[in-house]
């Protein structure tokens, strides 16, 4: 078992950072949950407070999983949280399977997590943060969100250093979050004093705290050299004051460590020389083998070894009671025994079945031979943990060129797979010099084309779809690349045509890719250029295409399985159903793709599935549904570093926020889609441009607006897809134009709405779109009552409302304008479409909403939450954990998430057991 280890010790000048971690693990045995992060350098004494604060823990019969993460755990994907989990007793009911993909980890290991916290409270407390290995780090920047309404508390420790690793950022973003940070700082003088006398168990004059001074109040090195100095006989103690004496005294903390190994045996020395090699805890046998003694014979120099407190037993094995000491004894070998202990740490890491890394580690520190070999092993295990790591892998086969020759005959393979593994990593700008590089050097065909393959779809990953169109170009000039290359090229570029606004190019490519994919067995790339000509189908208008193209996709990889069905072609089937007002089927859609999503852990797709499904809950006009999928759609996009995800999320979060009459909300979203465009991201001018002139119309104006959006109405003959999307555009579009004075651009949304139209006869909501466009510029009554009459036939409860409101002011004050505008009051009150309430009410001389049976007592605080989130409080009030609520509203697990942060913001409460007394408490009847 692995487990923080420490002398056990007073803790002296921490009271208030205790106090902190005590309420914290106080809080997780009361039902809540949360996170802390402990920061300060080496030595410090952060370890010594995680310490403290899992003994709190037990103490309050709060489950604990603790553990330090080591610097070699970045090869092994999860073994810095698995390690601590497997503490647990009982057991976390959880088994991780051969070939699961990242996020489907994560899932399952969210999801005992809560299992397991609904039983009993959890703290789960990792030292030494920074080494965390990357999955894990993933894990926990998902988890720690994820299980905030559960009663599970993290607590990390970190240094500051070294910047960069997936431990470290996940840190930094914890705190940037808002997370409770603990900093700690130098001990103050009372407290050295106080430490000193601990060590020598009396009190101690001026001479030991003048000396102790100079470790500038870091209890390790306080600790260290006054155990040294009482060891040494530097320290005597007279009449129960300590007192030092003798003149050599040392200087620096190495001089400190040299001094404590000098009043060690030299078989004690001998030990910890040996043991220094190894980054990691270590077991008797092993440094046995090293030192090539029986077991038995260290016993004795192992008994020395911690009764001088430099090594400690933590359960699995014994290691230094800080990395610094070891560092510090590894740095008085010299460098002939230092290469002779290495190599044999080499042998006995591979038959133990070590990590590769930790293996080819010691290699490197062989001499030449030995590099060969750790760049062979290197090379094979990033190309292992690239599927859970990327980032990892892409560390490690850096490392790997850093050590080969520039002329090595193996180096043109090496250079080709990092240029893969560092682009899908995002690091675009190494990748893109790395590739050039090799690409001037030369390269066979075949190695070419798949290189820039590599380039072309890390850059459409990252939104920088016309930098990946001139990849695909290249990669295709190649002459003699593989047919299957070819394929995949295709299909990447298609979808960068799409997105950089060439819909006749993509449908193209989409049609070369589906065709190739087919004759050479390589169906994803069928499934994926298939997908593009979806896309660009519906933004020409030709919705039934657009529905053919995705479900021809479906069934392609329905049936041939592997890796066309991780393209998950039903996010596109579920945009072509929506288009066609088939909004049942599209649910459904949605619905089995992401079970199947989740089931193979798929983790581009998810804020895919987010994006599209919020687009749906909007159109039936359930926006805080749709706000809740978006923001977790954003959450899960940033927490994987796909910002060209996150784009259109946030401009439908631009959208929705203005719908809510929520403009400060609105300026936040797009200030956010706004630096990341900046940045190079790209994405469809119906998520960017629509979404900033929406805003702009709101706040400014609609000449403001109309100047934005001009190359949109200008583009609306070729490229309909706004009107298409979401049908209530059409009218929006007249109505800005109109305002701003231009006739002539009304007239062309009205004409694109009415060839939209007629192109589809069968698509109810697209006509009624056309009849409210053309009414409004008209004048027409009969149309703006065909329109309402029309949308009534369909789901589209927002575009309904808005044909209302319109028929409502063309009708005045008529009975049948009044009736109107009740109806449009309601079923915008209940969509919480809070601008266009507003502007009704102000417009039609407030005619009120039905009102509703309130469920819960007058003045309860529940009243403050919209029907969505009363709906998920209350399942949560009943005992359900967030995936289980998820299951009975036909909802997403973040989506609950979400919901969950909101209500216990509004409320102003901790988690679900003060969520459950509120409800119990203020119901009147059933729930709502």
């Amino acid at each position: 078992m692995i487990t923080l280890t420490l002398p056990h010790s007073a803790t002296f000048g921490r009271d208030r950072e205790l106090a902190v971690l005590r309420i914290a693990v106080t809080g997780a045995a009361d039902g809540f949950g949360g996170c802390t992060v402990v920061t300060g350098p080496s030595g410090i004494g952060k370890s010594h407070l995680l310490r403290a604060s899992a003994e709190c823990a037990q103490r309050r019969d709060v489950a604990v999983a603790a553990r330090a993460a080591f610097e070699l755990d970045k090869a092994a994907p999860l073994i810095t949280l698995q390690s601590a989990l497997q503490q647990l007793q009982p057991a976390v009911d959880w088994t991780r399977e051969d070939g699961d993909a990242q996020y489907r980890i994560i899932e399952r290991l969210g999801a005992a997590l809560e299992d397991y916290a609904a039983q009993r409270p959890l703290v789960i407390v990792i030292d030494d943060a920074q080494w965390m290995d990357e999955l894990s780090a993933l894990a926990v920047a998902e988890l720690v969100p994820a299980l905030a309404s559960s009663p599970v508390r993290w607590i990390f420790a970190h240094r500051p250093a070294p910047v960069g690793t997936p431990g470290q950022q996940l840190m930094e973003r914890l705190v940037r979050d808002g997370h409770e940070h603990v900093v700690l700082g130098a001990l103050d003088d009372d407290a050295v004093r106080r430490l000193c006398a601990q060590v020598v168990g009396a009190d101690v004059d001026n001479t030991v705290l003048a000396l102790a001074g100079f470790c500038d109040g870091n209890p390790l090195q306080v600790e260290q050299l006054v155990r040294t100095l009482h060891l040494t006989g530097q320290i005597v103690v007279a009449e129960g004051v300590a007192t030092v004496v003798g003149e050599e005294l040392p200087s620096s903390f190495i001089t400190i460590v040299e001094q404590m190994l000098h009043g060690l045996s030299s078989d004690a020395q001998e030990l910890l020389q040996a043991a220094s090699v190894f980054g990691r805890p270590f077991g008797v046998e092993s440094v046995a083998q090293l030192l090539e003694v029986r077991p038995t014979t260290l016993l004795k120099p192992i008994n020395e070894a911690t009764t001088a407190k430099i090594l400690v037993d933590q359960g699995e094995g014994l290691t230094f009671v800080h990395d610094l000491v070891r560092l510090a004894v590894y740095g008085m070998l010299n460098s002939a025994v230092a290469t002779m202990l290495h190599r044999q740490a080499a042998a006995i890491t591979r038959a133990e079945g070590r990590s590769p890394v930790e293996v080819a580690e010691h290699l490197l520190k062989t001499g030449r031979s030995g590099s060969a070999e750790a760049v062979t092993i290197l090379h094979d295990a990033a190309l292992a943990v690239a599927p859970a790591a990327p980032s990892t892998a892409a560390d490690l086969i850096v490392h790997a060129l850093d050590v080969i020759g520039e002329h090595d005959p193996g180096r043109v393979r090496l250079v080709a797979d990092a240029v893969g593994l560092l682009a899908s990593a995002g690091r675009l700008e190494r990748a893109h010099d790395l590739g050039e590089t090799a690409l001037l050097a030369g390269l066979d065909p075949r190695t070419e084309a798949q290189l820039l393959l590599g380039l072309a779809e890390a850059f459409k990953h990252a939104g920088q779809n016309r930098t990946a169109v001139e990849y695909a170009d290249r990669a295709l000039a190649v002459p003699d690349a593989p047919a299957s290359v070819r394929a995949k090229l295709h299909a990447v570029r298609a979808h960068a045509r799409f997105y950089s606004d060439d819909l006749r190019g993509a449908d193209e490519d989409g049609e070369r890719a589906t065709e190739a994919g087919l004759g050479t067995g390589e169906y994803a790339a069928s499934v994926f250029g298939l997908t593009a000509r979806s896309l660009a189908a519906q933004a020409e208008g030709r919705l039934d295409d657009a529905h053919g193209h995705a479900e021809r996709a479906t069934g392609i990889a329905d049936k041939v399985r592997g890796d066309a069905v991780h393209r998950h072609p039903r996010i596109w089937l579920g945009s072509a159903q929506a288009g066609l007002d088939r909004f049942d089927e599209a649910e459904q859609t949605y619905r089995r793709g992401r079970e199947t999503s989740e089931r193979l852990g798929t983790a581009w797709s998810t804020p895919l599935w987010h994006y599209y499904h919020a687009g749906l809950l909007t159109a039936r006009g359930q926006l805080d549904d749709a706000v809740a999928e978006a923001e977790a759609g954003v959450a899960v996009a940033l927490n994987m570093t796909a910002y060209a995800l996150a784009v259109p999320l946030l401009g439908m979060l631009t959208r929705l926020a203005v719908l809510q009459g929520d403009l400060p909300q609105a300026q936040a979203h797009l200030a956010h889609l706004q630096r990341r465009t900046a940045a190079g991201t790209t994405a469809a001018p119906e998520d960017i441009t629509w979404s900033e002139g929406v805003l702009q119309e709101a706040v400014a104006g609609p000449e403001t607006a109309l100047a934005t959006l001009v190359g949109m109405y200008d583009a609306l003959p070729e490229r309909p897809a706004l009107i298409a999307q979401d049908p209530a555009t059409a009218a929006a579009l007249v109505h800005i134009a109109a305002k701003a004075g231009d006739e002539a651009r009304a007239r062309v949304a009205v004409a694109a709405a009415r060839r939209l139209a007629e192109r589809n006869p069968g698509v109810i909501s697209l006509a009624a779109a056309a009849d409210h466009a053309e009414g409004l510029v008209t004048g027409d009554p009969w149309l703006l009552r065909a329109a309402v009459e029309r949308f009534r036939r369909t789901p589209r409860r927002l575009a309904l409302a808005g044909a209302l409101e319109d028929a409502a002011l063309n009708a005045g004050d008529s009975e049948q304008g009044r009736a109107w505008a009740t109806e449009a009051i309601a079923i915008v009150t209940e969509c919480r479409a809070e601008r266009a309430r507003r502007r009704l009410e102000f417009a039609l001389g407030d005619p009120k909403a039905p009102s509703e049976a309130a469920a819960f007592r007058p003045g309860s605080l529940l009243h403050l939450l919209t029907r969505a989130e009363l709906g998920v409080a209350v399942w949560v009030a009943g005992g359900l954990t967030n995936r289980q609520v998820a299951a009975e509203l036909f909802l997403s697990r973040h989506t609950v998430d979400s919901h969950l942060r909101k209500i216990f913001t509004k409320l102003g409460l901790r988690g679900r057991v003060e969520l459950a007394q509120l409800v119990t408490r203020d119901r009147l009847g059933p729930a709502a």
